[in-house]
């Protein structure tokens, strides 16, 4: 017995100074990459590291990740320090404004990028990857150029739902074009239309501000029986799928959010029946948190829309 275990500790001993040789035998085998990270002004280079657990291709697809995550976050680094300015104009919306950016150079939106070299050692896999800086910012003008051709089209459908008294649609599309710029904030958003050059995020806003604040509500019977109140435009059009808000001081309301229809109107809501037969009043506004939710996921976007001024009426109820 003490025989076998004596020849165990032996074997042990041995596997471990083979494997100690074989780590020395590999050092000396190490990239220049991986001995001192490369650096060069015309490239953004990603290294990746993982452990071997698994088969090769899980391990060497993890590397490949943290090598453009790599890659990604050097990027990243430079649009959040672009960012300071807008940050110090506008509050609102910046954390989406960076987010969107980010997330446009995130590793897995990378395009562009070369695989340069690997290497192994005992225990983990090392890859490393380039993208050329000017590869990358002809990338970033292609996908720009896109989104600008994108938010044209959502501004001028926008101009067209406008010119049809389809206001929650003109907003709705405004909106779009402001979200799919969103990434391109602190840069122009200027491109010409019929001859005229246009600033797609800044008349896209301009038209929601105009288009919310021409907004009124009143008071209005459809007949005998059905009592309620008309939201309407300026333009002489009552405007339907319009979301709005009751508030009411004599009680709680059931349902407090309503959404007009297709003429304009939402019901009287049902209140609460008062003891002492005191009068109350009922408020109704345009719900621009709700209509915000409605149009766009965008918070940037949001924000620009619920910062308005909300039209609003207030009736006294007996």
């Amino acid at each position: 017995m003490r025989i076998l275990i004596l020849i165990g500790i032996f074997a042990v001993l041995v596997s471990c100074g083979s494997k100690k040789k074989q780590a020395e035998l590999l050092e000396q085998t190490k990239p220049h990459w991986l001995k001192e990270r490369p650096i060069n002004g015309g490239y953004y280079y990603g290294i990746g590291i993982t452990p071997k657990i698994g088969s090769p291709m899980l391990y060497e697809d993890k590397a490949k990740e943290r090598a453009l995550a790599d890659i990604s976050s050097q990027i990243n680094s430079t649009i959040e320090a672009e960012a300071i300015l807008y940050q110090v104009e506008d509050k609102n919306g910046v954390m989406d404004y960076l987010q969107n950016r980010i997330k446009s150079t995130s590793a897995g939106y990378l395009e562009g990028y070369e695989y340069i070299d690997k290497w192994e050692d005992l225990s983990n896999v090392y890859v490393f990857y380039q993208l050329s800086k000017q590869k990358y910012r002809e990338i970033m003008t292609r996908r720009k150029n896109e989104a600008m051709q994108s938010a044209k089209e959502k501004y001028l459908a926008g101009l067209g739902f406008l010119r049809a008294k389809s206001h929650v649609n003109a907003i709705e599309h405004f909106a779009m074009c402001i979200d799919v710029l969103s990434g391109y904030l602190n840069e122009s958003t200027s491109t010409l239309i019929e001859g005229q050059n246009v600033d797609l995020v800044a008349e896209s806003k301009g038209e929601i501000t105009r288009l919310i604040g021409d907004l009124s509500l009143v008071q209005a019977d459809l007949n005998v029986a059905t009592s309620g109140f008309i939201v309407y435009s300026t333009d002489d059009a009552n405007v339907g799928n319009m979301p709005v808000r009751f508030k009411f001081a004599g009680g709680y309301l059931t349902n407090d959010l309503a959404k007009t229809d297709e003429r304009g109107f939402v019901i009287f809501p049902e209140l609460p029946k008062s003891e002492n037969n005191e009068k109350h009043y009922l408020k109704v506004e345009i719900d621009l948190i709700n209509l915000a939710r409605q149009v766009t996921k965008n918070l940037y976007v949001r924000k620009v829309i619920e910062h308005q001024k909300a039209a609003e009426i207030s009736v006294q109820t007996k």
